[in-house]
């Protein structure tokens, strides 16, 4: 019997730590493993050694044909508006952009597809030639996904248009934003970290079965960690630490922001039997000058290092606080932003809610009280009372989606 061979998909960021090592374990069971990195996912694929652990890796440039000098005009043409990325090729920013955009006019026509572009720029993409086109050039058994919108997407269309297996591996949270995913005719197998995140896509109307909580390979790292406090706990009497998780916001939430780090700030003076730490975004200023005494910023740390270290998360809706729940640390969502508000984060039960900016130290107070495994104290600000160490996510995930993938398609093992 030939060896099946499977497609993955995936954007940069967290969407490619998720997928990779199932694809790398699906390689190592003998599959025939097809890789479409699109834009920065192609540096970290290199770097995992992929290419030469026998994966065929592609990007948006090796499907361009010989025909396709419309697709590389446009491409080139509109490429650079978009803003450039070190990590991603001139030849390949060219390609991802002219498939998006010929897409754009074949549907709507050119003027559209202009007016479409400069109104969203890549996200009016929707990459069905794309998708086509490395469907038809890698005619997998099966196709693997996260919860990515346009290219991503637009495979698990084509692949289940084609009658071909689709699954999605859905990287954190079941967005309201990922309307896509909440569709019950999407795809035919999405994996998710726990059952909080099934039970909000079967209330979207997917069958229950279709749900398999598989965990994320990506976050096993905060399953150890919870392990490891339980097993290891921090010593009740040394000094607490509340890790400001600092996320990039503009306009009325940057102001917001600001309001928040003063608060902070005024905070980490009044309680000095408390160390505030700041953790920068990458895409932060990492010298900018609020980062100063009373706060702490230690940077070139891990998370799981910095996670490590500390008693309790703040956020405005970072993925830090899923993970940093995941780890069993209890997490105070501050709202004010629209980041906060779309989130969910406390109706998925991994924090409790600072409704402003003056509930913020006792927020943080609950959440320093409370040790591994406990419940938050009564807030009736709060509709969940349950929060961090309550959400948690599988052992195994990575054998967990390894073994759904492979019972999607009838097959047990390909072992060489």
């Amino acid at each position: 019997m030939p060896n099946p061979t499977i497609l993955c998909v995936a954007y940069g960021g967290g969407h490619v730590n998720a997928c990779l090592p199932a694809a790398m374990a699906l390689n190592a069971r003998g599959w025939d493993v097809h890789f479409l990195a699109l834009t920065t996912a192609y540096d970290c694929v290199i770097r995992a050694g992929a290419i030469g652990a026998g994966l065929r890796v592609w990007q948006a440039r090796d499907l361009i044909g010989p025909a396709d000098d419309n697709i590389l005009f446009h491409g080139t043409r509109i490429a650079g508006s978009a803003g450039a990325n070190a990590a991603v090729s001139r030849e390949e920013s060219a390609a991802y952009h002219g498939f998006g955009y010929h897409d754009l006019a074949e549907t709507h026509g050119d003027q559209q597809a202009e007016a479409l572009f400069a109104k969203g720029g890549r996200a009016a993409f929707e990459h069905r030639i794309l998708a086509a086109r490395i469907i038809e050039k890698t005619a997998p058994d099966c196709v693997l996904t996260t919860n990515s919108p346009r290219a991503e997407k637009a495979v698990i269309d084509r692949a289940q248009r084609d009658g071909i297996p689709a699954a999605v591996l859905n990287d954190t949270l079941a967005s309201v934003s990922n309307w896509w995913l909440h569709d019950p005719h999407y795809a035919d197998r999405i994996m998710v970290i726990n059952s909080a995140v099934k039970d909000v896509l079967v209330a979207s109307g997917h069958v229950p079965a279709k749900i398999a909580v598989t965990g994320n390979p990506a976050l096993e790292p905060m399953a150890r960690l919870r392990d490891q406090r339980v097993s290891n706990p921090r010593n009740p009497f040394a000094r607490k630490t509340a890790l400001y998780v600092s996320q990039p916001l503009t306009g009325a939430d940057g102001d917001h922001r600001a309001q928040c780090i003063a608060a902070l700030r005024k905070i980490a003076t009044a309680r000095p039997e408390w160390e505030v730490r700041v953790r920068l975004h990458p895409n932060d200023d990492q010298n900018a000058d609020w980062v100063n005494p009373p706060f702490r910023c230690f940077r070139g740390l891990t998370l799981a290092e910095e996670l490590s270290q500390t008693d309790a998360v703040i956020t405005h809706g970072s993925t830090v606080g899923i993970e940093a729940a995941l780890a069993g640390i209890p997490v105070v969502l501050q709202m004010g932003s629209r980041s906060a508000r779309e989130c969910r984060f406390d109706e998925y039960g991994i924090a409790m809610v600072s409704p402003s900016l003056s509930d913020l130290e006792p927020a943080i107070e609950r959440a320093l009280a409370i040790g591994l495994g406990a419940k938050a104290l009564p807030d009736a600000q709060s509709p969940n009372p349950s929060f961090a160490p309550s959400f948690a996510m599988p052992r195994n995930a990575l054998g967990n989606v390894v073994a759904e993938i492979e019972a999607m398609t009838a097959r047990e093992s390909y072992a060489a």
